[in-house]
């Protein structure tokens, strides 16, 4: 009868969680230190070395059924105790404290692949909306071969899908629309380092807006991450204008250039396959200049550099990215482009120029 009443109990709290647990661990405890001053009070003047801590240890282990016995209820005081605060009380509320705990659990796990719990990360990067699985997993592969990101958290954030097809270790994912504040809340926007948005579908052309649109939320929680957002049509770019973007990447246009350069000069997308990725060979890199040396130019800087196979391609000043930059002197706020095989900063640049 008790048992199935405290059965009826957990089923009528069980969508009140807190309460609950509250209520389970309320009678555990009455359970515990009933028993506890039942045997302590009864048994103490037939066992004068008996402590209260011996007293709670029986309790624990009586309810938990292990039973060692190194202690055990004698006189007729303890014996009732431990029927009334053990066999009545406790065994039943420690096996419903036990479901509700595993409950809890298993709901956990459930509510974490399904993109419902808050994002347990900070110093992140974010990937926004999910074009495709493919896709996605490129990109995360592409992130963690670069050294300095190797064992970086990553938070895709997405609507598209309710669970996330693939699993990799530091990956979470939380499920809603990149359009509302609430969903880079459980994202943890506000201690993310990097945002990627991706365009929703390639087929979509309303796909540009929603990028815009999502850029915007975005940088009104956290203005101070670098988001790199994709555009899939370039008379869009004006989208953007009125948004805070560090960079727009024009997918469709440069697969469109380099499908038109390798048709003249086969062998250039190979080696943009190289350069590009961080998963075989030398990779680009930028580096921003903190501190100009006036009397040297860039030019005379790749010259210096190749000896350290550190090949200068570009250097962008503001909008423009100049590949003529052979007389062109340094500029604090610049951003060298260059191909190595490790990143560099500006200062170990300029060590490698000087030897």
């Amino acid at each position: 009868m008790i048992f199935s009443g405290l059965f009826r109990i957990y089923r009528r709290i069980s969508a009140r969680r807190a309460l609950g647990f509250g209520l389970i661990l309320g009678l555990l405890t009455i359970s515990l230190i009933g028993n506890a001053l039942c045997y302590y009070l009864f048994d103490r003047p037939t066992k004068p070395d008996l402590t209260i801590g011996d007293a709670l240890w029986y309790s624990i282990i009586s309810m938990t059924t292990i039973g060692y016995g190194d202690h055990f209820a004698e006189s007729t005081g303890a014996r009732v105790g431990t029927v009334i605060f053990i066999v009545v009380i406790g065994l039943s509320t420690f096996t419903v404290f036990l479901g509700m705990l595993i409950d809890s659990l298993t709901d956990s796990i459930l509510r974490g692949q399904r993109g419902m719990r808050t994002a347990m990360a900070s110093n992140h990067i974010l990937i926004v909306n999910f074009p495709s699985e493919s896709r996605t997993v490129q990109l995360i592969e592409e992130i963690r071969s670069d050294p300095h990101r190797k064992n970086v958290e990553i938070v895709v954030v997405t609507d598209q899908i309710s669970r996330l097809p693939f699993s990799y270790e530091n990956v979470q994912f939380v499920h809603g629309s990149p359009l509302q504040a609430e969903t880079y809340e459980r994202a943890r926007m506000r201690d993310a380092k990097m945002v990627i948005v991706l365009s929703p579908s390639y087929s979509d052309p309303n796909s540009d807006a929603v990028v815009a649109s999502a850029v915007s939320v975005i940088d009104s929680i956290q203005s101070e991450a670098r988001i790199v957002a994709e555009c899939l049509d370039e008379k869009h770019r004006m989208l953007f204008k009125s948004v805070h973007c560090d960079a727009i990447v024009f997918g469709l246009k440069i697969t469109g250039n380099l499908l038109v350069q390798e048709l003249n000069d086969p062998g250039v997308v190979q080696m943009i396959n190289v350069i590009t990725s961080n998963l075989e060979g030398t990779t680009l890199y930028s580096a921003r200049v903190e501190a100009a040396r006036p009397e040297r130019t860039y030019g005379q800087m790749a010259k210096s550099l190749t000896d350290h196979d550190v090949s200068l391609i570009s250097v962008n000043r503001g909008a423009e990215s100049i590949t003529a930059y052979r007389s062109l002197q340094p500029e604090v706020g610049d951003a060298v482009i260059y191909i190595a095989d490790r990143r560099s900063t500006w200062q170990e640049l300029l060590t490698m120029t000087a030897t």
